[in-house]
């Protein structure tokens, strides 16, 4: 049977609310005052609380209860409708929400006696494409909630699926440990997700033809029309270009991955770079030494990983070798995945930072076979007092070593860790960095 478009409207208004109801809907969601002024600052204080001791469950709690998804959907539904009035009160609301989170989460975080950033808190730094997706298809099924008789679980579920409060909160951890890596990643993907639920909101207004409130000329409704485009090209250009190019750097991260495992499986990678802008690869090794015609056969394979036109520069190092691998022998007879200071350390002094790299060591290591289903177990530790490594055990031929890579490497202390994957059963000597 087919469905034409005039059926496919009639159906999608058989449970819809009438507009005065969908209005007061609206409404209820835009209100800092009595109940959801304390509705927030307690899911202000369980998110911070969630986000500090890496605690999932109680992350969610904070989504469920949090008020912001309000004001953004009645920023969206306001411009579809040109309701001016209603849409500075949203977005006064919503200035005012978010400078109480963030303002409470730092605050919070300053006092708290534990500062590593745990992989909650490491997850909200870094929005991608996938991030404008959910917002945007969460927006649809938000608006699409309130407009319903009776919306059931909807709500519910967009609230988790979109996150509004943990980027917050994400971005007081970074006011309060002066990281603005931090700051700005989680505010960014704040912003991301509320842009695209206010224009997905926006977009099944219009859809549903919810009748506009007569509260502006037609000439200042076309004016308003052209800032809806223009200010929806000024933030999609960045969005596309940064999607772009997480794409492309995905690839390229690949392809080195696979270009490593397959033409220099026998060495042991401490660090990988690849810089597009110059169009160099940069590898630096310990174990076998490559002279210069293995160096050229490299660098003629190169071409093979779609990297024409890149040079190679290996850098070599066997000065430490035996005491690296010792350690990773060492590591991995312990039963425990975290090793603290072993026989290998030199004897230099600990500080606060090698006390915050334990944490942070301690957090990852604990949280990487929850996060990636393949993980069998993760053992972890810090070479000389300085260098984290880690030693991740696989149960697939396949594992997603870039993602895990990004992941930890996200992690402020851990950004110079070193990450070696083994194959499950796998003997020692087969041990291949990434």
């Amino acid at each position: 049977m087919s469905i034409t478009k005039e059926r496919f409207f009639n159906e999608f208004k058989k449970d819809q609310a009438t507009y005065d109801e969908i209005h007061e809907n609206i409404l209820d969601g835009v209100n800092i005052g009595g109940a959801n002024f304390i509705i927030l600052m307690c899911a202000i204080i369980i998110a911070s609380v969630g986000l500090n001791m890496n605690a999932t469950a109680v992350i969610i709690g904070a989504m469920l209860i949090s008020p912001l998804m309000g004001p953004i959907i009645a920023i969206g539904y306001s411009v579809g409708i040109y309701n001016l009035k209603l849409l500075k009160k949203s977005a006064i609301i919503l200035i005012i929400e978010i400078f109480i989170s963030i303002t409470t989460a730092t605050i919070y975080f300053s006092l708290s006696p534990i500062s590593s950033a745990g992989s909650e808190i490491l997850s909200r730094t870094a929005p991608n494409i996938w991030d404008v997706i959910i917002a945007f298809t969460g927006g649809i099924a938000g608006i699409i909630g309130i407009t319903r008789k009776k919306s059931g679980n909807i709500l519910p579920g967009v609230a988790i699926a979109t996150a509004l409060m943990p980027p917050l909160c994400t971005s007081g951890y970074g006011l309060a440990t002066k990281n603005i890596h931090i700051f700005l990643g989680a505010g960014y993907l704040f912003f991301i997700n509320s842009f695209f639920i206010a224009l997905s909101t926006l977009l099944v207004v219009k859809f549903m033809k919810i009748p506009t409130r007569n509260t502006l000329s037609e000439v200042k409704q076309k004016k308003l029309k052209k800032m809806i485009i223009v200010s929806t090209i000024l933030v999609t250009i960045p969005s596309l270009i940064s999607a772009a190019t997480m794409v492309n750097s995905f690839l390229n991260n690949a392809n080195l991955s696979n270009f490593i495992e397959n033409e220099m499986s026998s060495e042991y990678i401490l660090n990988k770079e690849i810089n597009t802008k110059n169009k160099t690869i940069d590898l630096v090794i310990i174990g076998n030494t490559i002279d210069n015609s293995e160096e050229e056969k490299l660098q003629e394979a190169l071409k093979y990983y779609n990297f024409s036109g890149y040079k190679l520069i290996i850098q070599q190092s066997t000065d430490n070798f035996p005491e690296l691998k010792m350690y990773l022998d060492k590591i991995k007879e312990q039963d425990s995945g975290f090793i603290g200071d072993l026989e290998i350390n030199k004897g230099k002094n600990n500080s606060s930072s090698n006390n915050n790299v334990t944490s942070a060591l301690n957090s990852v290591t604990s949280s990487l076979p929850g996060k990636f289903n393949d993980i069998t177990k993760v053992y972890s530790g810090v070479l000389d007092n300085e260098l984290p490594v880690f030693i991740i055990n696989h149960s697939k031929d396949y594992i997603d070593k870039d993602a895990i890579n990004a992941y930890i490497l996200s992690n402020p202390e851990l950004k110079n860790a070193k990450i070696y994957f083994e194959k499950e059963d796998s003997n020692k000597e087969n041990t291949k960095p990434q």
